[in-house]
C-alpha cells in the first residue's frame, strides 16, 4: 500500500502506513525496503532531518547497504554521502597451517666446512590467531595481531665423510605483529594486502639427533640416539620480523570469512652464538654444531571476523582530514 500511495504521489499517507508495522510485523528485508521508502518520501516532503533519521534506521538495520548511482534517485545518494558506514574496529579470530625454511647464514660443523653435504628442509607448524583493526579511512586499516605458533625445519648432513646426521627442531612460540593493511569492496569479497614488523617470542625449543656411525671396512653402521633435547640455552628467546600478506574477506550477513596468506622473515639469527659450543651432548655425541640461521615462514589461516558497525554521520569538516584527501570516499554512498 506504501508503495501504490509512493507511486501515485501520496506522500503525506505513507509514514501512517509504515510505522506500525516497523514496530512489529516486519522482517529485517522489509524494515530495508521500508526505511528506503521513508527516506524517499520525507525527501519529497521537504523534510530533510526525517529523511537522515529513516535512513540512518535502514543503515543500522544493513550498515553495508549501498545504493546504486545510477538507478537510485540522485537526492537519495546525496542523502547517503552524509554517512560513514565503515566500523571504527573490527575483531576476529582465525587458524591455520605454515610451513617454515631456513636461511643459513654461516656455517660451523666439527667436519671440514668446505666439504659440507647439508640439506635443510622444511616443516610444518600450526599457528592460532586474535586481532584488531581500527579503520583510519574507507581503505586503510591497522591491525595488531597477537597469535600462538608451532614451526619445524630438519636437518640433514654427511661428515667424516661418510657418516650421517639427522636433525629435526620444533619450536613453540608467539608473535605480536602490527600492520598496515590495504582493501577494496568489490561486492561480497574484499580483496586485501598489508605488511608489517612485529615482535617473536620464543618459549620452547627441543630438538631431536640421530647420528649414524658408518664402519666401512665392515660394513657396518653404529646409530647413535637418544631423547629429545631442550634446547632452549642455544636459541634466542626474542626477535624481530616483517611480513607481507595477501587475502580476501567474503561477507556472511553483517560478518564475514577470511583466508589469509602470510611471508615472514624473522630478521636476526635464531641461535645464541655465545652459547653455540655449550651442549656437550650435541658436540661430543652428535658432532653436531649449530650453524647460524634465521627462519622464513609461509603461512595460510582462516578465521571469522565481526566489524563492530555503527553508522553515523559525516562530521561537516571530515573532508578536510588527510585521508579522505587521499583517497576517493569509496565506503559513504550507501
Amino acid at each position: 500500500m506504501a508503495r501504490e500511495n509512493f507511486d501515485a504521489g501520496h506522500f503525506y499517507v505513507i509514514p501512517d502506513l509504515i510505522d506500525p508495522c516497523l514496530k512489529s510485523g516486519f522482517k529485517r528485508n522489509q524494515k530495508i525496503e521500508a526505511y528506503y521508502l521513508l527516506s524517499r518520501t520525507y525527501l519529497f516532503l521537504d523534510k530533510p532531518d526525517k529523511a537522515e533519521e529513516s535512513y540512518l534506521n535502514l543503515l543500522k538495520e544493513d550498515p553495508e547497504y549501498t545504493l546504486n548511482e545510477e538507478e537510485d534517485p540522485i537526492d537519495l545518494v546525496y542523502l547517503s554521502r552524509k554517512f560513514i558506514t565503515t566500523p571504527v574496529f573490527a575483531f576476529y579470530a582465525g587458524a591455520g597451517f605454515n610451513l617454515s625454511s631456513v636461511n643459513v647464514l654461516s656455517n660451523y660443523g666439527m667436519d671440514n666446512t668446505r666439504n659440507s653435504k647439508e640439506e635443510y628442509g622444511n616443516g610444518l607448524g600450526v599457528q592460532v590467531k586474535v586481532g584488531a583493526e581500527w579503520n583510519v579511512s574507507d581503505f586503510l586499516s591497522v591491525g595488531l595481531e597477537p597469535s600462538f605458533f608451532t614451526r619445524s625445519y630438519t636437518y640433514d648432513n654427511t661428515i667424516f665423510i661418510f657418516d650421517n646426521q639427522e636433525y629435526s627442531e620444533n619450536q613453540i612460540g608467539f608473535q605480536v605483529p602490527l600492520f598496515l593493511k590495504y582493501r577494496r569492496r568489490l561486492g561480497k569479497i574484499t580483496p586485501y594486502v598489508y605488511a608489517g614488523f612485529g615482535v617473536d617470542i620464543l618459549s620452547n625449543a627441543n630438538a631431536k639427533i640421530r647420528y649414524n656411525d658408518r664402519d666401512l671396512d665392515t660394513q657396518s653402521e653404529y646409530p647413535v640416539t637418544g631423547p629429545e633435547l631442550n634446547i632452549n640455552n642455544l636459541r634466542r628467546r626474542t626477535n624481530s620480523f616483517v611480513l607481507l600478506g595477501i587475502g580476501a574477506n567474503y561477507r556472511l550477513g553483517n560478518n564475514y570469512i577470511f583466508f589469509d596468506i602470510r611471508y615472514s622473515a624473522l630478521l636476526r639469527n635464531i641461535v645464541k652464538e655465545e652459547n653455540r659450543y655449550s651442549n656437550l651432548a650435541f658436540n661430543y655425541i652428535y658432532s653436531y654444531v649449530d650453524d647460524d640461521k634465521r627462519l622464513n615462514n609461509y603461512a595460510f589461516s582462516v578465521g571469522y571476523l565481526w566489524p563492530l558497525y555503527k553508522p553515523r554521520k559525516v562530521k561537516k569538516n571530515n573532508n578536510e582530514g588527510f585521508f579522505n584527501k587521499l583517497f576517493s570516499k569509496g565506503g559513504r554512498g550507501k
